[in-house]
């Protein structure tokens, strides 16, 4: 089975970087979501940094396969809270 890593970073920080064997490439973009999912729900109280930060999915190599893209945000509304 081929290995993928999931890592996550900002623009100035590589972290939670791990490897996984997986069976294709649509296990690695399930399990890839899955991971986006976890990270939310654990650190929900965290995630509203107005920054964005991502998680890439690449090959043994390093070759980067696929990417999720998260941007958090408060509105002009809520700027003060």
């Amino acid at each position: 089975m081929p290995l993928f890593r999931f890592e996550v970073r900002t623009p100035t920080h590589v972290m939670l970087t791990h490897g996984m064997e997986l069976a294709d490439h649509t296990a690695a973009r399930v399990e890839a979501a899955k991971r986006i999912g976890t990270l939310l729900h654990d650190h929900a109280g965290e995630v509203w940094l107005d920054q964005e930060w991502q998680m890439d999915v690449t090959n043994e190599t390093g070759l980067l396969l696929y990417v999720i893209q998260v941007n958090t945000m408060k509105s002009a509304a809520t700027q003060g809270s």
